[in-house]
């Protein structure tokens, strides 16, 4: 009955679960990720185990036919021929050799285009099927709000909504291919101690449900298959042991239906690092109750002890079925079951030229011009020889979680492919920890014999996650997962370079690569222009190439925040009204003292949405019209300069008052316009009740009906709501 396609996927789900033992059930809750090891067992006909339903790590192999080998070994033994879920991360393109990079998350929020990201999704779940990858780890709608965190890069904003917008839209891409996104990290992973991963958030529940539920609410409402719960603890809690978070917020309240997946080694971690289990069997207790229903990367809680207490009744078998109910009913609804293997006939589409085009386009829409004295963009004819120096000169930054480096055009490449080799001078000047006198030098003399000088510096990463290693064998990591920073300023060698090539006086673009915000104001007040990239997609090189001389304007904008110093965090745009001086408004300076900060403004450097371009826009006619509960929004933007753009146009609410503290302010919509010179449009907007809502006294959703604001670029118009 199970193998009959005219019943639902839960039908057929339930019918298999029905027949199957318990150890034929918990095969379904583990993970698999003994790569090499099951590859060299399979070569030499030994036995390996059988006893796990998802398999992962896949990076490793040699090549996509071992992915069907792998998976028809596991069909053709076990009674009921059930087929492995094959997963891997996909943040920003597969991660596999053949496959397509696209930009980092971060800077995919600033190009405010989630149609981009659904296209990007696509892309990526068509990839996927080709090797056979039927579930992606991504994607990623942390709100990140301690830049210090080197994980800030994989989440697309630190603005709620914007997160949820480009979650859903990836989500939508992807899944439409037959491969499962996971939402992931459930709840409130981007705001820890100290900055430093895995550490604890101290949020309240209000916060969570203002701030941190939209991006899975909104993912759930697109239908995700899957949700990571994240490494951390809330209030005492580890996610992975709460029943609070992931049985009665994501599944009783939000209503999420579909499997969890434990994040690589949480359920042991439960014992080793939170200490809330004394043994890893009461870890993997703790996780089946709090609603976990698959462990990875090996069975350390699901393991032959807890097994056996399942058999003796000292675990609930309710818990097991529910949990493998679950994951039996994705694999009927991915159709796994009729079709486990490899696409060949989507080979053809891996890093092809439409992605490579998607790839640079994204790019282009995700680096960002924050300084611009007059000297960009560039005249291509009258430029001279320009000098790239710099850490990320060649090794331009590219963020975590990618498959390949080999396919990836670095600045260096850029400039040479748009100027001949002949014009463009070259050093590296520094590591991106470490430099020498030799180093420096170097860069100085090439500096000296250029017209124009380009200063590539920035972060560095591996290509993985977790504690990796990657090209750099972690002696210049400088941001990443487990790659925190307690300064976010230049590291020395790179402030030393800095300064050597600035004395020289030459006009001088600072191109920056990192994967979180920089307090560099003092540096970017001494260069002639400032772009910066979150991490670039395999045609970043041409990208910035095309910015920089004008064959497209810059249009992206900040999705975070950029803060004055470490001193100045948090510093995330949508705060309290109390949280930022608003009593004393006498913020301080070095030669004028203040109350506020006695030695410095609030505010950030750079604020959220911030962004320059090569033309000029004016918005005007703000207007904003109430029928029933739908308010109608129209602003006039007009393009009064000489360069087309692709305009993000932000509309925020203020509400004037509430019973329970507003925001000063909350991103409720975007449109992208497409404006040529002299283009003058109108932009309309529909705002409705879930726009004007709060959390209330019993943490209960509530509408605040009274005066609010609709805020568009420099203008406001208040309204009754």
């Amino acid at each position: 009955m199970y193998k009959d396609k005219a019943l639902s996927s839960e039908q057929r789900a339930k019918h298999l679960l029905a027949q199957m033992t318990v150890d034929e059930k918990i095969d379904q809750m583990v993970f698999y990720i003994e790569v090499n090891m099951l590859c060299d067992a399979l070569k030499k006909g030994e036995p390996v185990p059988t006893y796990a339903g998802t398999f992962g790590n896949l990076s490793h192999l040699s090549d996509d036919k071992a992915i069907n080998e792998i998976q028809d070994y596991f069909i053709k033994n076990n009674r009921f021929g059930i087929p492995m879920l094959m997963c891997f991360e996909a943040l920003h393109g597969l991660y596999h050799s053949g496959a397509t990079v696209f930009p980092q998350s971060a800077g995919l929020g600033g190009s405010f285009n989630p149609d981009n990201i659904k296209k990007m999704a696509d892309i990526i779940g068509k990839e996927c099927r080709a090797v056979g990858i039927r579930q992606v780890f991504a994607p990623n709608i942390d709100i990140p709000r301690d830049p210090r965190w080197g994980r800030t890069q994989e989440a697309y904003s630190e603005d709620p909504y914007l997160v949820g917008e480009m979650g859903a839209a990836y989500v939508k891409g992807v899944q439409q291919n037959g491969v499962a996104a996971t939402a992931k990290h459930f709840i409130a992973y981007g705001v820890p101690e100290c900055g430093i991963n895995l550490s604890p958030a101290h949020i309240g529940e209000r916060e969570i449900r203002e701030v941190m539920l939209e991006p899975f609410k909104k993912c759930i409402d697109a239908g995700v298959y899957s949700v990571m719960p994240s490494y951390n603890e809330v209030d005492g809690e580890p996610l992975h042991s709460s029943e609070k978070w992931l049985r009665h917020l994501l599944r009783d309240e939000l209503g999420f239906k579909g499997t969890t997946i434990a994040d690589w080694a949480a359920v042991n971690m439960l014992h080793s690092f939170h200490h809330v289990a004394k043994d890893a069997f009461s870890a993997g207790e703790m996780a089946i109750k709090a609603g976990v229903d698959i462990e990875a990367p090996c069975p350390s809680g699901y393991n032959d002890e807890f097994r056996q207490a399942v058999k003796d009744g000292k675990i609930d078998i309710s818990l097991i079925d529910e949990a493998v109910l679950r994951v039996l009913t994705l694999k009927f609804e991915l159709g796994l079951f009729e079709n486990p293997y490899t696409d060949d006939s989507l080979k053809p589409l891996m890093n092809n030229d439409e992605a490579k085009a998607l790839a640079r386009k994204m790019d282009e829409e995700a680096i960002l011009l924050l300084k611009n004295d007059g000297i960009l963009p560039l005249d291509q004819n009258k430029v001279g020889k320009v000098a790239v120096i710099g850490n990320n000169a060649k090794d331009s930054y590219l963020g975590n979680y990618i498959g390949q480096t080999e396919n990836c055009i670095s600045f260096y490449d850029g400039m040479v492919d748009r100027l001949g080799a002949d014009k463009v001078l070259y050093a590296r000047g520094c590591n991106h920890i470490f430099t020498t006198d030799e180093m420096v030098n170097e860069a100085v003399e090439q500096a000296k014999k250029a017209d124009t000088v380009f200063l590539v510096l920035g972060d560095s990463t591996d290509t993985g996650g977790g504690v990796g290693g990657g090209e750099f064998k972690n002696t210049e990591i400088t941001c990443g997962e487990g790659y925190d920073t307690h300064d976010l300023g230049l590291t020395p060698s790179q402030k030393r370079l800095f300064n050597e090539i600035m004395a020289l006086g030459k006009p001088t673009v600072l191109c920056f690569y990192a994967g979180r915000p920089y307090a560099i104001k003092n540096e970017v007040d001494k260069v002639n222009a400032f772009m910066f990239s979150f991490g670039g997609g395999e045609q970043n090189g041409i990208a910035f190439a095309n910015l920089i001389f004008g064959d497209k304007s810059p249009s992206a904008k900040l999705s975070f925040s950029f803060p004055q110093s470490v001193g100045h965090l948090p510093c995330y745009y949508n705060h309290k009204p109390s949280a930022r001086g608003s009593l004393y408004k006498k913020p301080g300076s070095p030669t004028t003292p203040g109350r506020d900060y006695v030695l410095a403004s609030p505010d950030p450097w750079l604020p959220f949405g911030f962004g320059l371009s090569y033309t000029e826009l004016c918005y005007s006619d703000l207007t904003a019209k109430v029928k029933g509960d739908k308010v109608t929004v129209t602003v006039n933007v007009e393009n009064k300069g000489s360069y087309e753009i692709d305009e993000s146009v932000l509309l925020f609410v203020k509400m004037m008052h509430c019973p329970i503290t507003p925001f000063v302010k909350k991103l409720r919509s975007f449109k992208k316009v497409n404006l040529k010179p002299g283009d003058k449009k109108q932009v309309s907007f529909t705002l409705d009740s879930s726009d004007f809502t709060y959390i209330d006294k019993n943490m209960q959703t509530a509408v605040n009906h009274g005066t609010h604001k609709v805020l568009v670029d420099n203008l406001e118009c208040s309204f009754e709501y």
